[in-house]
């Protein structure tokens, strides 16, 4: 089955059981500011699920679209995306696990063939009732594994709230797949055995205690991956070998005049260029533009990714509009906002790549000039000295080497300053040594001196990961992948530390800024009108100032 055709048949599965078929709604979650973007597919009936609202049809179906950050640097191995559609079937206090559990095992076994013997359940370990329905069905009993809360116990959203467990469908890609080690099994990570179906039984009201109540009206939430219920499906090793893939594995390998297939690396750089591609058209399709912080810096860091993977497939001029029209194509039947929006999504992000492309090359030199070499010529330098001190040469030779290590410490350390507090850290130990070979301790003491400064040697400091973010545009988690390829880390909290100084310096020097009074007047007295924003459909618009107000009050003309 194609995606297409598992999409269709999901919905007219459940609408031929009652239920109402609902839209997608966008990637950014209308009315809850609680969240960034639209991760699951119960979101947009959150309200039903809460009270607040009365839904069409207490059966409910969609096909949703998701995206998660948490997701972004771990993309391009089999299970792993940021952009996906989740396929979901939910009771508002209606149905309960019995026709959940039902449904879901006539869906997998007989509208997408999965052979059974493939198949296997997780429950909460206490969820008696799960573990009947479930062999009820057919499944054996020593195929439904009971794992801890955990791994199979949803919520609260905090410390109180709805709350219950829920039931996973995985399913067994086979040996060929993950570890291949023989005591392979459904718990373990390698990727062999697939979550698509997860089951979550909203069943009690926990509060701030702790304490669990049962809810009078117990709900449904379960969400089915769509990419990979088609690698399921057609018995593809990856989400990458499906139909909602291959056409932009093969544009990208198409651009970059490589394969697919043939080398480890070039196949991982393929595979984010892919996926990010299809990230980067869904966000601005529903109104997100790049920007420095939420919703646009997720956009922004997943472009730039993309950018930087194609730049390791040869991709040295700008690609990534190419990728856009990719993904409408393959997508905009299902999705017509891709349809809508295709000028819109094309000149964003040809603008956002074309402003990257200008700072990519000198940022990447600078990161590898500036930072790595130096860093690996000293430690290339330095090593051999611990060696020296583990087979406990003479002292007096020890000592003698570390004059050179001092030379080039000082040229080095003159080119960034990271690397001098704890390079003087080291010439004082050594300064406060004697020449004569020293006993057991003090060779314990200098060894772990020298370690130190190893240590501090590979790890980039947060001041120069703010330098390339702010001057070059690069976002600290992308100078962390290029930095690790390399054998560094960087100072992630030593990076927000600067991030917060030059937070309160914009404040310091902000000059204007919004009256708060202002906020309660009616700005029809004023003069002027609401203006409604344009900026989904067009990058440039011609408009007037309308009216100035300084400490609440018109004027003709301000000034800082």
């Amino acid at each position: 089955m194609t995606s297409d055709e598992i999409r269709r048949a999901f919905l007219h599965f459940f609408e031929e059981r009652g239920h109402s078929i609902i839209p997608s709604s966008s990637l950014v979650p209308a009315g809850d500011p609680s969240l960034l973007l639209t991760s699951a597919g119960m979101v947009q009936f959150k309200p039903y699920f809460l009270g607040e609202s009365i839904p069409p049809n207490r059966r409910l179906a969609s096909c949703q679209k998701c995206f998660r950050t948490t997701d972004i640097e771990a993309v391009g191995d089999t299970k792993h995306l940021t952009f996906f559609e989740m396929l979901g079937n939910f009771s508002v206090g209606d149905y309960f696990k019995r026709e959940a559990i039902s449904w879901a095992w006539e869906f997998v076994t007989q509208h997408l063939a999965l052979p059974q013997e493939r198949l296997w359940i997780t429950i909460y370990r206490a969820d008696e009732e799960a573990s009947a329905y479930w062999q009820e069905v057919g499944v054996p009993g020593d195929r439904i594994l009971r794992l801890e809360e955990e791994d199979n116990f949803w919520g609260p959203a905090g410390d109180s709230g709805p709350c219950g467990p829920c039931s996973e469908i995985l399913y067994d890609m086979g040996q060929g797949i993950g570890c291949q080690e023989p005591s392979c099994g459904p718990s373990c990570d390698c990727g062999r055995f697939l979550e698509i179906w997860n089951l979550v039984f909203t069943q009690y009201n926990q509060d701030s205690s702790g304490q669990r109540i049962p809810l009078p009206k117990p709900n449904i939430d379960t969400g089915m991956g769509l990419e990979r219920a088609t690698a399921a499906a057609g018995g593809k090793a990856s989400v990458y070998e499906t139909d909602l893939f291959v056409p932009l594995i093969e544009r990208v390998s198409e651009l970059a005049g490589c394969g697919y297939g043939g080398d480890e690396k070039t196949d991982h750089a393929i595979k984010v260029v892919a996926e990010h591609s299809r990230g980067m058209a869904f966000l601005i399709a529903d109104g997100v533009i790049p920007a420095n912080e939420g919703r646009g810096y997720v956009l922004r860091r997943v472009l730039r990714r993309a950018a930087l993977f194609g730049r390791k497939l040869g991709l040295e001029e700008p690609f990534l509009t190419e990728m856009a029209k990719a993904v409408i194509g393959r997508m905009g039947q299902v999705y017509p906002e891709l349809e809508r929006r295709k000028d819109f999504i094309l000149t964003v992000v040809g603008m956002e790549e074309a402003r990257f492309n200008q700072t990519l090359n000198m940022g990447l030199d600078i990161f590898q000039n500036w930072m790595v070499k130096p860093r690996q010529d000293l430690l290339g330098y330095i090593r051999p000295l611990l060696g020296q001190l583990e087979m406990y040469e003479p002292w007096r030779q020890v000592i003698g080497y570390f004059g050179g290590v001092r030379h080039l410490c000082d040229n080095v350390t003159g080119t960034f300053e990271s690397l001098r507090g704890p390079f003087e850290e080291l010439k004082a130990h050594f300064e406060r040594v004697p020449d004569e070979k020293g006993d057991e301790t003090l060779y314990e003491e200098t060894e772990a001196a020298v370690r130190k400064f190893l240590s501090d040697t590979t790890r980039i400091s947060g001041d120069e990961v703010f330098m390339l973010y702010d001057t070059y545009g690069f976002p600290q988690e992308l100078t962390a992948e290029v930095a690790a390829e390399h054998g560094f880390e960087v100072d992630r909290e030593g990076f927000e530390e600067a991030m917060e100084r030059q937070r309160a310096r914009a404040r310091a020097a902000q000059k204007f800024g919004r009256d708060e009074k202002v906020l309660d007047r009616d700005y029809r007295e004023l003069g002027i009108q609401a203006t409604p924003f344009v900026g989904y459909d067009s990058l440039k618009y011609q408009t007037i100032i309308a009216g100035l107000l300084v400490n609440g009050q018109p004027l003709q003309t301000a000034s800082p």
